[in-house]
Parts: structure tokens; C-alpha cells; sequence
């Protein structure tokens, strides 16, 4: 039924002016502070280029950047203005993803956090490919802990790729010894990797496994990405604008370099992340990184020359076990994101960050979507004279409205009817065994369990086992 979908619009976080201050204050960090590279190759590449070097760290000249940020703004149309885009096709349907960092699992048995095994992840990966009826993104949920580091990747991959018709796309490559057997697999599976992503070390510093593998397989790829993960006032200054102008440095320094050196179309994304003072601990689903993540948003459209997405598309927690916090903060976070045009939203089923995938929580996500869904959808109020008319002298006449054909065409589509969250009244819910939302979850997972079906076509099976038998005795 047509309707006006509810939406909202924001104003900017962050001014024309601390913008301008924030991309100021980048440009002075490079020339000044410069990148920590820990590569020496890559430092004798860059004093190569003709880059200035003091202590191990890379200087780069204010015009270098100036010139590299204004060829960045010209190849996306310069579209930057400011203000806040208008929410996106509001009536799309809302579209959540795994996320495959987790090594615990929570075990609905005994309601444990218990280490990622493979015959686990065998396990939630089935779960997930027959959630993928319910939108559900990605696979597998999580990354095996009972092998080796190194083979990790490479395990996971199969795994996904075995047991879910969505575990084609590859899994992030972890260092330079499963670089290459994440790219066969990739490459047998349809879906190569082209691009590599190195994460630096706040505070502005690039090196480790990420920068590593990059530079070992740059010749296999056709671009780079470069993030990081700035805390406030821990790996950044506290001051919100003094840390995403480190925030922004970070990024784009060592864009610049490892544009020149790899001689790779670089992408770059600056975001900033909150702290808790008591614990240390990176801290998502509170308010804090709910409001980074739309500065964030604003800060990269400046700097890229893009439009700036209104919207958070994250739904973080971190709270350990599925339940109250969890529930509370996905929801919080996602009723504002779809509010302002978010439909794809990242890490369903994650707990305590990235660390824990629970099967019970999925499902709760998969409530609050579908919630959050018939919320934005809104709600057809037109009045028709005649037919109001109609349905009053029927429903007079029957004494309820119960049974008209108006209600019986209509109110599916009307009124949302969750899997699991509870809508009986006291005496019914207790008459029909007085079942509890969680009770009621582990039977649905069991039940969902059960009704994986698919397989890979052996050929293509094959040629991922073979892969894994090499990488077992390479990497073992």
C-alpha cells in the first residue's frame, strides 16, 4: 500500500570553516609531522622520489598534498557542498551484513564465549546461507582458530565457500604467506581480488602485515586501499577536529606515497572512533561513535569532493552476550541510520565489537530490521469518503472490522508481524507454554540448521580442496 515513507534530514556536524581548519591542520601534520614508515624499502623507495626524511619518518611537502587532495576532488566531479545530502530511495529494502572478524562464537547450549573452531564456523555458516532468505549478506560469520595463523584466511575462505552460496567473496588477506593461495581461491571461485588494503598504525604510522603484502602483491592488483582507526584522546588528540584532521593525514600520507611507489589508483578512508577511559577499549554502539561516524562521513565527502552520505550504517555493540545493551544499541543505531537513507547496514550478529558471533543475536538483528523496515515504510493516511462510509456501516452492522474485506486485504501489509518479538497478551503467551524470546531463538536455530541444503559443484570443490592441501602443508 502507498504511503509517505518516513525520513529525516540532519544539519552538518561540522561547519564550512572547521572543515576548511581540519583540512589545514592535515596538510600541516604531513609537511611537519610526517608518516613513521617502518618499511625501509619503502623509505628508500620515497627518499627516492625526492621525499624528505627525519627520524624514519617521510615529510610530505604542503603543495604535494594540495595538489593530490585537488586531483581527488577533480576526478569526483568536485560534487562537495556544503550541507547534508537528502536521504537516499527510502522504500529499498533494508540489507544487513555478516562480519567475518569474530574468533569466538557464543554457544547457545551453555551460553558461553567459546574459540571459533572450523567444525563451528562449518556450523554458523550453514545458519547464515539459509538466513540469506531474509536478506541476510555474507558469509561465513566468523574466522577459524583452531589452525594455524597463517592458514586462517585460507580455511575461512573454504569454509564460506563450501557451505554458503554467498562465501564466493573473499575474506581479507591477513600477511604475505596467504596472500597468494586467498587469490587462487578467489580467482577459481570468480571473483579475483583487484584491490588490497593496508591499515595504518595510529599515531601516523605505516608498516606491518598490511603494508607488507601489499607491497609483495601490488603487481597483481589494480588499486590499494588505506584505512586506519584513530581512538580520540588514546591514539588522537581528544579535541574532535584535532582528531580527524590526524585521522585525515594518516590516510592521505600515506595514499600519496604509496600512490607514487606502487604507481595504483589509491582509495583512502579517514574515520574516527571513540575510547572508553576506564577500560582502554575501542568503544561501538555508544553515542559517541555513532556522531564520529557522521563526521567522518562529512570529513571524507570534504576532503574527496563527493557528496556526503547523511547516514551511519553500522550497528556495533559491545555487549558480550546477546540481550538488553545489544538489542538497545543495534536498534538505536540503525532506526537513525535507515531514518536518514542507510539501507545496508555492516556486522549483523557481531558482539563485543568484532570478537564474538552469536546465532541468538543474528536473529534478534534480523527483528530489529525488519522493525526498523515497517518504521521507515510509513504509512498510507489518504481518507476515501465513500469507502470509509462503507466500511463504518459494515463494521456497525458486524460489530467489529474484524472480518471486512478491507481489513482482511490490507492489514498484512499494514501491520508488521515479528518471528520472534512477543505481540500475545499475558494469558495466551502463558497458555501456548510460557516461552521465552531466547527458548524460542535456539529452537529457530536448530530448526534453520536443519534446512541447509546447498553444495558446490564438484568441480569447482575440487579445485578449492586442492588449494587447501597445499596450503596446509605450506603453511602448517
Amino acid at each position: 500500500m502507498a504511503g509517505n515513507p518516513l525520513r529525516v534530514r540532519r544539519e552538518p556536524l561540522l561547519s564550512s570553516d572547521w572543515l576548511t581548519r581540519i583540512e589545514e591542520a592535515t596538510l600541516d601534520l604531513l609537511d611537519q609531522v610526517g608518516i613513521a614508515v617502518l618499511d625501509e624499502g619503502m623509505r628508500e623507495r620515497v627518499r627516492a622520489l625526492g621525499y624528505r626524511q627525519r627520524e624514519g619518518r617521510v615529510l610530505i611537502d604542503r603543495r604535494r598534498v594540495a595538489e593530490f587532495l585537488s586531483a581527488e576532488r577533480r576526478r569526483n566531479g568536485d560534487q562537495f557542498r556544503a550541507g547534508i545530502g537528502a536521504p537516499g530511495v527510502q522504500d529499498a529494502e533494508i540489507r544487513v551484513w555478516l562480519n567475518k572478524y569474530p574468533p569466538n562464537v557464543h554457544d547457545v547450549e551453555t551460553d558461553q564465549i567459546v574459540p571459533f573452531t572450523t567444525d563451528r564456523l562449518v556450523e554458523a555458516t550453514r545458519l547464515v546461507d539459509v538466513l540469506a532468505e531474509r536478506g541476510l549478506m555474507g558469509s561465513p560469520p566468523g574466522c577459524p582458530t583452531d589452525v594455524p595463523p597463517h592458514l586462517q584466511a585460507v580455511v575461512q575462505y573454504w569454509v564460506g565457500a563450501t557451505y554458503s552460496r554467498q562465501g564466493r567473496w573473499p575474506p581479507d588477506v591477513r600477511s604475505v604467506e596467504d596472500c597468494p593461495y586467498v587469490m587462487e581461491m578467489a580467482e577459481v571461485l570468480g571473483h579475483p581480488i583487484r584491490q588490497l588494503s593496508t591499515w595504518v598504525a595510529s599515531p601516523l604510522t605505516l608498516g606491518g602485515n598490511s603494508l607488507a603484502y601489499v607491497m609483495a602483491f601490488a603487481h597483481r592488483v589494480t588499486s590499494v586501499h588505506v584505512g586506519s582507526m584513530p581512538t580520540a584522546g588514546c591514539t588522537a588528540p581528544m579535541h574532535a577536529g584535532d582528531a580527524l584532521a590526524v585521522a585525515a593525514a594518516e590516510v592521505i600520507g600515506p595514499a600519496v606515497l604509496l600512490q607514487e611507489v606502487l604507481d595504483l589508483p589509491v582509495r583512502w578512508t579517514a574515520g574516527l572512533w571513540p575510547v572508553d577511559f576506564v577500560s582502554m577499549a575501542l568503544v561501538v554502539g555508544s553515542p559517541e561513535q555513532l556522531l564520529y561516524e557522521l563526521m567522518s562521513n562529512e570529513v571524507n565527502a570534504y576532503l574527496h569532493g563527493t557528496s556526503c552520505q547523511p547516514a551511519c550504517t553500522c550497528f556495533h555493540t559491545m555487549a558480550k552476550l546477546p540481550g538488553p545493551q545489544a538489542c538497545a544499541e543495534k536498534a538505536s543505531s540503525m532506526t537513525m541510520g535507515a531514518l536518514l537513507g542507510a539501507r545496508r547496514f555492516g556486522v549483523a550478529g557481531t558482539l563485543s565489537l568484532d570478537e564474538v558471533f552469536s546465532a541468538e543475536q543474528l536473529l534478534y538483528d534480523l527483528e530489529i530490521r525488519d522493525h526498523v523496515q515497517r518504521l521507515v515504510a510509513g504509512m498510507d493516511g489518504d481518507c476515501d469518503a465513500a469507502r470509509c462510509l462503507a466500511d463504518v456501516l459494515a463494521g456497525v452492522s458486524e460489530r467489529s472490522f474484524v472480518g471486512l474485506d478491507s481489513t482482511l486485504d490490507s492489514y498484512r501489509s499494514l501491520s508488521w508481524r515479528p518471528a520472534l518479538f512477543e505481540r500475545d497478551l499475558l494469558a495466551r503467551w502463558t497458555t501456548q507454554g510460557a516461552r521465552t524470546i531466547r527458548q524460542q531463538a535456539r529452537a529457530m536455530i536448530a530448526d534453520l540448521i536443519g534446512r541447509h541444503e546447498y553444495e558446490l559443484d564438484r568441480e569447482t570443490q575440487a579445485g578449492l580442496d586442492d588449494i587447501l592441501a597445499r596450503a596446509r602443508v605450506a603453511l602448517s
